[in-house]
């Protein structure tokens, strides 16, 4: 349907997405190359960021471009900023996706572990944001996404470090799109409990807990990284054209209790 073409389509646009080597991040990285977006993902293991550029491409028949870069490192983002408008001209959009969090207990964290997690899951996401924007009101319905988690928004002691840079990642967006708009819009989204393979159990999880979780949510089971790509999707799409400064939140429907425990 032309609507939907009208809406959905990603042709002629050139995207930017961080940590499209993990779970998430392919899955997206695939979506938009799917759409007709030239996509181009950065990710800290150079091998496997090229590899999944590789075979994005050779499934979509579009250009997917695999850089490695330490999404800490300033330098490095600049890179990536200027390669992809050398090659490319333009950016017409940005998916700040890169993070991560292992366990760790309030008070079993230190200096050094809480700088570096607000490092690399919010201070990443600014640096690479304000390099890109310049590009980005150039085009016409610019969107940056910023992929948010639910411990973000309410009590995880178990996450320390994680949970507290990502809280103020989705205060900072807030503030992004206040002096974005109308030229840039900027939102985040509020992911659950999703099944990221390996990365999952790196965090700190077992096979019990994440069958205790399955357990909990309304839908009895944690997401799918493709699943979350479709919300990244609307939100950069011209459906989305009046959406900024919001928070998308996707958890198959949260953990529920009953209040009238047997």
């Amino acid at each position: 349907m032309k609507i939907l073409d009208d809406l959905f389509s990603f042709k002629g646009k050139v995207l930017i997405l961080t940590g499209g080597a993990g779970a998430i991040g392919s899955a997206a990285a695939q979506l938009f190359s799917e759409l007709g977006a030239t996509v181009v993902i950065s990710d800290i293991n150079e091998e496997k960021v090229k590899k999944v550029a590789a075979d994005i491409q050779s499934k979509t028949g579009n250009e997917v471009l695999g850089l490695r870069a330490d999404s800490t490192d300033e330098e490095q983002l600049h890179m990536l900023v200027d390669t992809t408008v050398k090659k490319y001209a333009k950016i017409s959009g940005l998916l700040n996706n890169v993070g991560w969090g292992a366990s760790t207990s309030t008070f079993g964290s230190d200096t050094q572990k809480m700088v570096d997690s607000y490092k690399l899951n919010t201070v990443s996401a600014y640096n690479l944001t304000k390099f890109c924007l310049p590009y980005l009101e150039k085009e016409e319905n610019a969107s940056v996404l910023f992929s948010g988690s639910l411990v973000g928004t309410s009590p995880s002691p178990e996450f320390i470090e994680y949970s507290t840079a990502k809280a103020g990642l989705l205060h900072m967006v807030k503030s992004m799109a206040v002096v974005g708009g109308p030229k840039v819009r900027f939102n985040s989204i509020v992911i659950g409990s999703v099944d990221n393979g390996e990365a999952t159990l790196e965090a700190g999880y077992t096979p019990e807990m994440l069958e205790k979780i399955n357990n909990m949510l309304v839908m009895k089971r944690r997401g799918l990284p493709r699943e979350i790509a479709y919300a990244m999707m609307y939100l950069m799409s011209n459906a989305a054209a009046w959406v900024t400064g919001t928070q998308f939140l996707i958890n198959g429907g949260g953990a529920y209790t009953s209040k009238m425990p047997t």
